[in-house]
């Protein structure tokens, strides 16, 4: 859930409405002071989009590429280069024809978050920062804002947190707030700082794309918190909203009734199913397994007679590899239906016996099981043999149509000179 959030907040960090705009000289508005900045020769030949960091290249017309001095010239025709390799996406060539060139940085980087790979990003905006200290073409803030977002999105939290703290606390209004709470309340609750993260994700509204992200990081911090209540409120709120089997178990893991419990992991245990999602329905068995097994383990505590106690911990590490993930599922229900028809009906004696019966059957089970999967190895296995043996025959008939024609040309009368 962590993971697709953070995704989400990639398209919107670093993506939206472009404006650009480009001149050699040029007012720059920073915080709005009207500052006037000498921009470098390069900028000409861009349309700057200081607010999202891009770039986009232009030519020089013929008449305005003729208006240029020799150095400029020279500085032009080495950035055309530089922009066909990059149209090729051949950062490496652009790079080796100049290091410090700000304009490939900046297309190299927004490259890197087209093809999601933030860690080059990150090191590209690192870099975008040195550079446009001496340039000045970008907007600073933005800059120093985007990289602490950008570690964020790598998990790096102590240097996102350095970064994107001054912006939290100036809490100054703009598009990307939410994306800001969102990222700081994430950010303290990986390091542990609960209280904090609360304080942040309350800041995101009903009417935010990311309140159902707020949600379950409010989950995770009150539960962490051990505020167990809060927590159970939250779980019932994400149910509503998105009725996934991870919030069914959130749901039923702050719920005091056990019978509730059963409820939330069951209904997770069949959304698990339909959607084929092997882990989550792992995870909603596991918790079945431990309410109903401690059902098992306080009657046989009860019993004044020796009975071998039911147990699925133990069927379950016996099937584990060798059967499907349903299976095992279906199988488990029908287990615990067993033992606990068992526990309903009978007592003392009588439940013993009922206790041994399911034993015995389950073993018939494990036993068929495993006797099948042998089986099923066995003839995987000749296959698997079959398969070489045909490739090693294969084999031997190309060496032997390679011998017989390498022997007849060998006796042909032209080997021997008399054609």
């Amino acid at each position: 859930m962590k993971k697709f959030f953070a995704l989400v907040l990639v398209l919107t960090i670093f993506t939206g409405s472009t404006v650009y705009s480009s001149a050699v000289y040029e007012t720059y508005s920073v915080q709005n002071v009207a500052v006037s900045l000498e921009l470098p020769f390069y900028a000409s030949m861009y349309n700057i989009d200081s607010e999202n960091i891009k770039v986009r290249y232009k030519e020089l017309s013929n008449e305005k590429e003729k208006d240029l001095t020799k150095e400029q010239k020279k500085e032009y025709k080495k950035i055309k280069k530089i922009q066909k390799y990059i149209t090729k996406n051949e950062f490496q060539k652009a790079f080796e024809e100049d290091s410090s060139f700000l304009p490939t940085y900046i297309q190299y980087f927004n490259y890197c978050l087209e093809t999601n790979n933030l860690s080059d990003a990150l090191h590209q905006l690192i870099k975008i920062q040195e550079i446009n200290a001496r340039d000045n073409i970008l907007d600073k803030q933005k800059v120093s804002y985007k990289l602490g977002m950008l570690y964020y999105l790598n998990r790096n939290f102590p240097s996102a947190l350095t970064y994107l703290t001054p912006f939290a606390e100036a809490d100054i209004p703009n598009p990307s707030v939410d994306n800001l709470w969102f990222a700081m309340a994430d950010i303290h609750y990986n390091l542990n700082n609960y209280s904090t993260s609360i304080y942040y994700a309350k800041k995101i509204s009903r009417s935010s794309q990311n309140y159902l992200g707020a949600l379950v990081i409010l989950y995770n911090a009150y539960y962490s918190l051990n505020n167990i209540q809060e927590a159970n409120r939250l779980a019932l709120e994400l149910v509503n909203l998105y009725p996934t089997a991870i919030n069914y178990m959130r749901l039923g893991t702050t719920s005091k009734n056990v019978n509730t419990k059963l409820a939330n992991y069951n209904k997770a245990r069949e959304i698990a199913i339909s959607n084929k999602n092997n882990f989550e329905l792992a995870q909603a068995d596991m918790r079945i397994a431990k309410i109903e097994q401690a059902k098992i383990d306080r009657a046989v505590k009860g019993l004044a007679l020796f009975v071998e106690k039911p147990d699925w911990n133990k069927i379950y590490k016996e099937i584990e590899k060798i059967d499907d993930p349903v299976n095992i599922s279906n199988r488990q229900v029908q287990f615990f239906n067993s033992t606990n028809a068992c526990i309903a009906k009978f007592g003392d004696r009588e439940l013993v016996k009922c206790f041994e019966s399911v034993n015995k059957e389950q073993a018939k089970l494990t036993q068929e099981l495993k006797i099948a999967y042998q089986k099923a190895y066995e003839e995987k296995q000749k296959q698997i043999e079959y398969q070489r043996q045909q490739m090693l025959l294969e084999q031997q008939r190309y060496y032997d149509r390679w011998y017989y024609n390498d022997f007849f040309y060998m006796r042909h009368p032209y080997f021997f000179g008399y054609w």
